[in-house]
């Protein structure tokens, strides 16, 4: 499945706005092959040198994503930081005590879901980790929605990031406060393996 040439270009100017920085991604042609960089095999980055040049002006991702309906994919450790929960340790949160962050879903399976927050410490809990969550920071990107990971469907917002002005995000470190205690509270540890 490909997606809208416009919405990742404007997924692309929204993310650049919020202060997020942003790098193009290998997309998926209606060939069903992965296209923007030699012989891509998949979802990456369409530049070896993507950690050295992330996408922060608005103009420059305007020219960019004017070329080719690139993926967006997220920098990780400039300011934004994202917590990936497997499904199994998602389906034990209570649904109204969610963390209040943006949110996303992946459309891999085994489906993955994806808190935004803050860059904070940079260290995952060990509780959290042993429970299958990742936590990317400094050196790694994420996709953001709704770039195309498969063939399938692309990543969609549950919980879309609001304006900055409006609602910061919280830290990494926050957020893992809040899933351990939640956690806890519903007696669910998630203890048997992960997905």
């Amino acid at each position: 499945m490909t997606v809208g040439w416009v919405e990742l270009w404007d997924a692309a100017l929204g993310a650049i706005r919020r202060g997020w920085s942003v790098v193009p991604g290998t997309f998926l042609g209606s060939d069903r092959r992965w296209h923007g960089r030699d012989e891509p095999t998949g979802l990456c980055p369409v530049s070896d040198t993507w950690r050295d040049a992330p996408v922060t002006d608005p103009a420059h991702a305007q020219e960019i994503w004017s070329q080719q309906p690139y993926g967006v994919l997220l920098v990780c450790g400039r300011g934004v930081d994202v917590l990936e929960l497997p499904h199994r340790v998602f389906g034990l949160l209570p649904a109204p005590e969610v963390p209040q962050v943006p949110l996303a879903a992946t459309a891999v399976p085994p489906r993955r879901w994806l808190l935004f927050t803050a860059t904070g410490s940079g260290a995952l809990s060990g509780e959290l980790a042993s429970m299958g969550v990742r936590l990317h920071t400094a050196g790694a990107w994420v996709a953001l929605p709704p770039t195309a990971v498969d063939f399938l469907s692309p990543q969609r917002w549950l919980e879309p990031p609001q304006n900055p002005s409006t609602r910061r995000l919280r830290t990494a470190d926050e957020v893992q406060h809040g899933l351990l205690t939640l956690l806890l509270r519903s007696g669910k540890t998630g203890d048997d393996d992960t997905d």
